[in-house]
């Protein structure tokens, strides 16, 4: 589950785009290097100041102590005080100047006489020529405190405290010049981070609408090479491949049309042999039997002495009139299956009624046929009436044999510009994975679409086992009828 979570919040920032992702690290590595140089000069300078505050403060409370010393040493603790609050007016940052005599008595401060109760008495000890003041705390800040002996600690001692307000003053100064200086950086950096983004992504995004553009089938459409980076080789060669793909589109479109022109002519072919057995079929082979049945009937009629040795006189003619009208009959099935002569007579609708109609007393199988036509249409060109006639007859001779159905439909909508047929039936069906797998082996389908796709229709087959099977054929009807030549001659 962790995993998941995490690959899952790894793609979504993986996938944030290129210009966000530069811009954030710009700005991100703006802000981490602004706050690390602001925080290590912030603290180096601090400690800069603090010990140049502690020097001064040293200076001045020996100096203090030094200026005190005479009035101190005769108990002249007015004049004292008087020269602490003029060295807190000079300097103001002295917080408080507290002179302590030699039995530890405050004898003078800049308070007046209200010293404070945590400074009443000294947590620390007057410093010998090398010392160090120590750091306390208030509400105002931070404060310097030194304790210096006046006389040599004879006649007491002098307690100043300085605030840190120079050091915080310098501080807030540089801190601002920095913010200001790392503002103007981020800013820098961002519009940097914009025109490198720029620069990187103009390239790639014109590069994916021509992928877009290519993938639409428009191969002629090339990438424009901005430089000669890594982008722009890429460019190069995704060019050189929409090169290579419109010359194997090219190569494909000649054995396409090579391959439909040699279907186009094979069926023109296979339907010139149908319309002439068909016509040789009936014409000379029906019309020889009819004359011989003719004389059948003729020689029996005039001549039934020859049938005496039968024992049936006259059932030998007989018989053999049933068989002439037997092959007859076969004869014109077979001219009418190799090319049914109402096909190209009366028309489409006319065929296909005619022969559902044979089917279903032949073969028992209930078929509804509708022919839906607006009125005023002219008739169909027989390069479209003999395909749709042969997909109707092979879907319903594959009904027959193989869907074990009871019940189908044929239905075919004329329109203005599109003619569409619908074959269903009620059969078992089939797996369409099979029939893909069995490939050649499905000879009936494969020629039911190439012939579609000669006319440049659409040929859709749906079928579920169970569920039977629906034949879809739209084929596009152009405005002039004058390719009738295409199927026959």
């Amino acid at each position: 589950m962790f995993r998941r979570l995490l690959s899952a919040f790894s793609w979504r920032v993986l996938s944030i785009p290129i210009f966000l992702k530069i811009l954030g690290i710009g700005f991100l590595t703006a802000i981490l290097f602004g706050a690390v140089t602001l925080l290590q000069t912030r603290a180096s300078t601090s400690h800069i100041l603090y010990q140049l505050l502690e020097q001064r403060t040293l200076s001045m409370g020996r100096a203090l102590a030094d200026t005190i010393e005479r009035s101190a040493s005769i108990g002249n603790f007015y004049e004292v005080e008087r020269y602490l609050q003029d060295a807190k007016d000079t300097f103001p940052e002295i917080r408080y100047a507290i002179v302590r005599d030699e039995r530890n008595r405050i004898v003078a401060s800049t308070f007046g006489g209200r010293v404070p109760p945590d400074l009443m008495k000294t947590s620390s000890k007057p410093c010998p020529p090398e010392c160090s003041a120590r750091i306390l705390g208030s509400s105002e800040g931070l404060i310097i405190d030194v304790n210096f002996p006046v006389v040599g600690g004879y006649a007491g001692t002098i307690q100043l405290g300085v605030l840190d307000r120079m050091v915080s003053r310098e501080l807030a100064l540089l801190t601002r010049t920095v913010l200001w200086g790392l503002i103007l950086c981020t800013a820098v950096g961002i519009c940097l981070a914009i025109l490198l983004t720029g620069i990187l992504t103009r390239p790639i995004h014109h590069l994916v609408q021509t992928a877009n553009k290519v993938r639409e089938g428009a191969f002629e459409t090339r990438a424009r090479v901005f430089s000669n980076d890594e982008i722009g080789r890429l460019a190069v060669a995704f060019n050189q491949m929409g090169e290579a793909l419109m010359r194997y589109r090219r190569e494909v479109q000649a054995k396409e049309k090579a391959r439909l022109s040699l279907i186009e002519r094979t069926v023109q072919v296979q339907e010139d042999e149908r319309k002439s057995i068909s016509r040789e079929l009936h014409d000379h082979f029906g019309q020889s039997l009819l004359a011989l049945l003719l004389q059948v009937q003729s020689g029996c009629k005039y001549s039934p002495a020859k049938c005496a040795y039968v024992h049936t006189p006259g059932s030998l003619c007989h018989c053999a009139e049933n068989t002439i009208r037997q092959i007859i009959g076969d004869v014109h099935r077979l001219a009418w299956g190799m090319r049914p002569s109402i096909l190209d007579d009366y028309g489409l609708d006319s065929a296909l009624a005619r022969h559902i109609e044979e089917i279903t007393k032949t073969a028992g199988l209930d078929i509804d046929y509708q022919f839906i036509s607006p009125e005023g249409l002219e008739r169909l060109p027989s390069r479209i009436e003999v395909p749709l006639f042969r997909i109707a007859q092979e879907a319903i001779t594959n009904m027959i044999r193989h869907a074990k159905a009871t019940h189908a439909s044929v239905v075919i909508l004329r329109q203005l510009h599109e003619i569409t047929m619908l074959v269903e039936d009620d059969g078992q069906g089939f797996e369409m994975s099979m029939v893909q797998e069995k490939g050649n082996q499905c000879l009936g389908l494969i020629g039911m679409k190439e012939r579609v796709t000669l006319l440049g229709g659409s040929f859709v087959i749906e079928s579920a086992p169970g569920e039977g099977t629906t034949i879809r054929v739209r084929i596009p009807l152009s405005e002039e009828h004058d390719g009738d030549t295409n199927f026959d001659s």
